[in-house]
């Protein structure tokens, strides 16, 4: 481990929170080496290690939370263990960053780009023994996989095959409408800023005098189709398993059925009062961010290609 090296972070701070900062790995060390002397032993010995894949604005930071209330796990918002992996940082210091993001993330409430993620009776943060750990950053997972795939096996060896992958997909078209409109870093701020019920007319304000984009950006459909190459390898290259896929549309309509199952999946007890408490807060009834933007048929088209190329898109055919 380099400890000049920098590696980017999520910057806590209470119903602000939003942004991420950079950070040097020496810095990082020594924040976490309390968590990492008090946990050592207790994360050494989780059965799990979850890692999210696959696309931003996914829905990771509400699954990411779900588990993260449960006792027997600990998941870090954002932390990018990916990124900490290829960067050489030893294992027992990983389980101590991650110890101390998701205690830090609880302390300030637990409330990312203006929307709280906190599970009523849920325990977050450590909790006694964790059977579970990992990290919430998906689509960074899968960019440091595509710049050198040698790092998914790396990272298998580091976490001794324990890890578990859990890809949320959602449609594609909300996926890069989204991924379109925050481009900029406006359309979070505005999203922090106004009351729900307020930011369509907002948005459509603020796209009509080029604060934010009106049309979708084809670069971002490359985007995503360049995620869905390499999710679509790093599925194949791991045992069926280890692999568990979540249509987040599906899970918004029955929330309860599909944490049970992510629970099933990583061995973690099925407490029925958790699971509805964690099922309250999905929001439904939302405006699809499709549907907040403009599309050329030309780009309809190629989003309608790329459903039926990926078999974990094959619900939205």
């Amino acid at each position: 481990m380099n400890r000049k090296q920098t590696h980017s972070v999520p910057y806590f701070e209470g119903d602000a929170s939003r942004w991420h900062h950079d950070l040097p790995l020496g810095r990082l060390a020594l924040q976490a080496i309390p968590a990492t002397l008090r946990h050592a032993t207790s994360f050494a010995r989780a059965q799990a290690f979850a890692q999210f894949v696959g696309f931003p604005r996914s829905g990771h930071s509400l699954i990411g939370s779900i588990l993260d209330a449960h006792p027997d796990a600990v998941i870090a918002h954002e932390l990018d263990v990916m990124g900490l992996i290829e960067k050489a940082v030893p294992l027992p210091l990983i389980h101590g960053m991650i110890a101390h993001n998701a205690s830090d993330f609880t302390a300030n409430g637990r409330t990312w780009n203006g929307l709280s993620y906190t599970i009523e009776g849920g325990s977050h943060g450590v909790a006694g023994r964790p059977l579970v750990v990992g990290d919430k950053k998906g689509d960074w997972a899968v960019r440091r996989c595509a710049q050198d795939f040698a790092l998914l096996d790396q990272a298998r060896k580091i976490l001794r095959n324990r890890d578990r992958w859990i890809l949320v997909v959602r449609h594609p078209a909300d996926n890069i409408a989204t991924m379109s409109l925050r481009k900029g870093r406006v359309y979070d701020d505005l999203r922090v800023a106004t009351a729900p019920r307020d930011f369509g007319d907002t948005l459509r304000t603020a796209q009509a005098d080029g604060r934010i984009v009106a049309n979708v950006l084809d670069e971002m459909i490359d985007d995503y189709e360049t995620l869905c190459v390499t999710t679509e390898k790093m599925q194949r290259h791991l045992p069926d398993e280890a692999w568990h896929t979540m249509i987040y549309e599906q899970f918004v309509d029955h929330p309860a059925e599909h944490i049970s199952a992510l629970y099933a999946f990583l061995d973690l007890s099925l407490d029925d009062a958790l699971i509805r408490s964690g099922a309250s807060i999905v929001r439904e009834g939302r405006t699809p961010s499709r549907d907040r933007i403009g599309w050329s048929a030309a780009q309809e088209d190629r989003v309608a290609a790329i459903i039926e190329r990926f078999e974990f898109l094959a619900a939205y055919r």
